[in-house]
């Protein structure tokens, strides 16, 4: 990716005095309006170019340093603003879509609203993304379960599991995560009824999505637990 008469120019100045992540996650936007696979290596050249005064390697002006973008997309995935790996490519999440609405405002001292204006294409993939998540829910065992005795339903964790698209091997990380993206796709749709669903297996299964458990699984042993070397 090079800069072009195209590239939006923004002042140095405004931006600035914006947090490296909402950066990021606003260059991930501005890659998804022109391609489909957005890779690592355009995330630094479009952050470069977006906002040459932040993302410049120190002492060499006219390149960007890579260093210091792969380091914000990873914290950006891990707080869920995206998704995706260095081999399949990345894309916002609903929560990544929000914080791209907001740096645009601080950008350019205007509230857009991404999801919802024609013309967007990361909006309309966005929520055509969502609605496959939000159907596999409505689909579900584990929901139809929830319906039927609300808060007295004994979902069982292999049903849980296979809600959230996991195995029964799959870590407390994965699993957090999964469940994170399938609240923000519900919210997107304002589906209050999967929200408090979502919500009710997060207090469930609270002991699966803590790290907790996977100290015992350094263990073995009878009723004295002995530890793996």
């Amino acid at each position: 990716m090079t800069l072009d008469a195209e590239t939006p120019q923004f002042k140095p100045e405004i931006y600035n005095r914006i947090a490296l992540n909402e950066l990021v996650v606003y260059a991930v936007y501005y890659l998804s309006q022109t391609r489909k696979e957005i890779s690592a290596e355009d995330i630094v050249a479009a952050c470069f170019n977006l906002f040459p005064e932040r993302f410049q390697l120190r002492g060499y002006p006219h390149w960007p340093d890579s260093t210091v973008v792969n380091k914000r997309w990873i914290d950006c995935r891990d707080k869920g603003y995206l998704q995706g790996s260095t081999a399949a490519g990345f894309s916002l999440t609903p929560k990544g879509l929000e914080l791209a609405e907001k740096a645009a405002e601080h950008i350019t001292g205007k509230r857009p609203h991404f999801g919802k204006q024609t013309g967007l294409k990361v909006g309309v993939e966005l929520r055509t993304r969502a609605g496959r998540f939000v159907q596999a829910i409505e689909n579900s065992d584990a929901f139809r379960l929830f319906l039927e005795q609300g808060e007295a339903a004994r979902i069982q964790e292999f049903d849980f599991r296979n809600m959230l698209l996991c195995t029964m091997e799959s870590s407390p990380g994965t699993l957090r995560n999964n469940l994170d993206q399938f609240e923000q796709h519900a919210a997107l749709y304002k589906r209050t009824d999967q929200l408090l669903f979502l919500q009710f297996c997060r207090k469930r299964f609270a002991n699966l999505l803590s790290d907790i458990t996977s100290v015992d699984s350094k263990y073995r042993g009878g009723m004295l637990k002995q530890k793996v070397k």
